[in-house]
């Protein structure tokens, strides 16, 4: 054991950077968009999707579930798509279109932007079969032209066409005066025989209408094909989606809010869809997905938590630090090499999201700690006092120097994210894939992921929610258990995939389990995994095959056989997007 201490004070003495950490640690489920780029969108949200329109129509519902309107995000530089989508969800007209576009610019489709003078809003339009094409998240609306030469004889509108012929719009919709929403006159929510058409999709949502829309289109211009608009920009070469986590980092992203963990610059209130739940309660393509969170109010901001917590039992953490001088690790504590001089250990902190809340905390003597947000300019900090200057940051470092022995470090920062881009789980069988661009940096540490939900379920019919005048995605009959599930895979080789089924009871109707927490934690040998708030199911040895979760379900193989697998159909799902509620228009 001493040769192996004075070993492992040779290498970290010299101030050397040391080793890489796990790099850009992905979680794809096969049954949620893939919001790794904006390629991986493209490519997951329309796989089986067979013609230009359904992969229109399949990006315009995953728009509008990523995102909703609300003011601005504004950094300096601007805010890229794939930073609006992953630390904000929150834009208006000209922004979330931004996003849209840089999608389809990505995928290889031409677009354009359209502004409108009565009303002012900003439009984009998409590029095929050589005609353009009008889909718009903010209004939520798209419309369709006769088309000899498409499957069906039909295709997306362009303004233009709405221009020349109105009657596309005022002979094609028709307004629910219940729900207040518009609906195609051969698509409508009502009975098909003895079936209710659930799967109607709503136009309009949020109390726009049709003379409005008409007016905009007549005073609508091109304004050309730039890479953004206003503070929202397709690009930053600055900015990446990837996780990279090394022994004693963890990263935790909740579905669900801190009080006050928010950050919007400039803004003196909290972001949020003012809208309340408009958007979601009547669509069948996104509210199932939306309505587990109803009881947490409109759409909002999230949180999780970055943390640097190592294990001081196991000297594997030392290769973590960004940057080291004189230290060396002995009887479980940090010590200076050479006593007669202090100690480094510099810690990166980064991620994807913003930090809005950091601590930095020693347990030892004579411990200076200091921060930095560009390794030039360094600030002292009390232990355990929150710092203010980090907040609106995604990288940043914590220095620590001392001359005495330390027992214990951390670095915690709440962070703000969006978790309509996390990968979520769906009802029925969810295939989990987990990789890394250098699986070999692993080594011998582990990497372990955990996903924390609550398993619902409906008790009643869309036929029995359309007899009582009910909205198909409001939560209403449905029930999540109080008792989470928690699925915890511990990984020693990438890339790994493995299987979660979310069952629904036997004699109910399946609605989207509501998420909890998606974690991912790089475990040094011997460390245990962070605090779970129900018994882990490890699927180190074989994948998901069902949970009892205190008598409430039971999974596969059990000899109860009162769990219903049948998946959800149609709902925005990247497993198979392409199926009659993504097609529909």
């Amino acid at each position: 054991m001493r040769l192996f201490l004075v070993a492992a004070a040779i290498v970290l003495s010299g101030g050397m950077a040391l080793a890489e950490p796990l790099q850009d640690v992905k979680i794809i489920n096969d049954r949620a968009p893939n919001c790794s780029s904006l390629q991986a969108i493209f490519q997951s949200v329309t796989r089986g999707c067979n013609t230009d329109d359904e992969k229109m129509i399949a990006i315009y519902n995953h728009q509008r579930y990523v995102y909703y309107h609300y003011a601005y995000p504004t950094e300096e530089g601007g805010v890229s798509s794939l930073k609006l989508i992953h630390a904000y969800g929150w834009g208006l007209c000209g922004g979330l279109h931004t996003v849209m576009a840089s999608i389809w610019d990505a995928a290889g489709y031409k677009y354009r932007y359209r502004g409108w003078s009565s009303p002012g809003h900003t439009t984009v339009e998409v590029f095929y079969g050589d005609r353009w094409h009008w889909l718009d998240t903010f209004l939520k609306f798209y419309c369709w032209t006769p088309d000899p030469k498409t499957p069906g004889g039909r295709t997306i509108a362009s303004q233009e066409d709405i221009r020349a012929n109105p009657a596309l719009v005022t002979e094609q919709f028709v307004m629910d005066q219940t729900r207040k929403v518009w609906f195609l006159k051969d698509d409508q929510l009502a009975y098909v025989g003895d079936r209710v058409n659930w799967t109607a999709m709503p136009f309009l949502v949020c109390g726009d209408d049709i003379p409005g829309l008409l007016s905009g289109v007549r005073s609508s211009n091109n304004a050309g094909s730039p890479r953004g608009w206003g503070a929202i920009k397709f690009d930053d070469s600055n900015y990446s989606t990837a996780v990279n986590l090394a022994p004693g980092y963890s990263l935790t992203l909740d579905w669900a809010r801190v009080p006050d963990a928010w950050y919007h610059r400039g803004a003196k209130q909290h972001p949020r869809h003012t809208c309340g739940d408009k958007d979601i309660r009547n669509c069948p393509a996104i509210g199932p997905l939306l309505e587990p969170y109803l009881n947490q109010g409109p759409r909002s901001w999230e949180n999780g938590t970055l943390s640097f917590r190592p294990d001081m039992r196991n000297n594997a953490f030392l290769r973590s630090f960004k940057h080291t001088e004189n230290l060396a690790w002995q009887n479980g504590k940090l010590t200076p090499q050479d006593p007669a001089k202090p100690a480094v250990a510099v810690v990166e902190m980064s991620s994807p999201y913003i930090a809005v809340l950091t601590k930095a905390e020693a347990e030892g003597d004579d411990v200076k700690i200091e921060y930095s947000a560009d390794q030039k300019t360094w600030k002292p900090t009390q232990s355990g006092a929150n710092i203010d200057e980090l907040k609106g940051k995604y990288t940043y470092w914590v220095r620590f120097t001392f001359t005495k022995p330390v027992a214990q470090l951390a670095v915690v920062s709440i962070v703000q994210h969006n978790q309509e881009a996390l990968p979520y789980l769906a009802p029925g069988k969810n295939t989990i894939t987990v990789s890394a661009a250098n699986p070999a940096a692993l080594g011998g540490n582990r990497l372990v992921v955990t996903y924390a939900y609550c398993p619902g379920w409906r008790n009643a019919t869309p036929e029995e929610l359309f007899d009582r005048g009910a909205e198909v995605a409001r939560a209403h009959s449905a029930e999540w258990s109080a008792q989470p599930v928690v699925v915890q895979k511990v990984i020693d080789k990438l890339p790994c995939t493995f299987e979660i089924v979310v069952p629904t009871p036997k004699g109910k109707q399946p609605v989207y389990p509501r998420m909890l927490f998606l974690r991912r934690e790089v475990l040094a040998p011997g460390q245990e995994p962070l605090p779970v708030p129900a018994p882990r199911l490890d699927v180190a040895a074989e994948p998901v095959r069902g949970i009892l979760v205190r008598g409430l379900l039971r999974g596969a193989g059990d000899d109860g056989g009162d769990v219903h697998r049948e998946p959800v159909s149609g709902f925005l799902q990247a497993a198979e997007p392409g199926r009659d509620r993504l097609k529909r228009g």
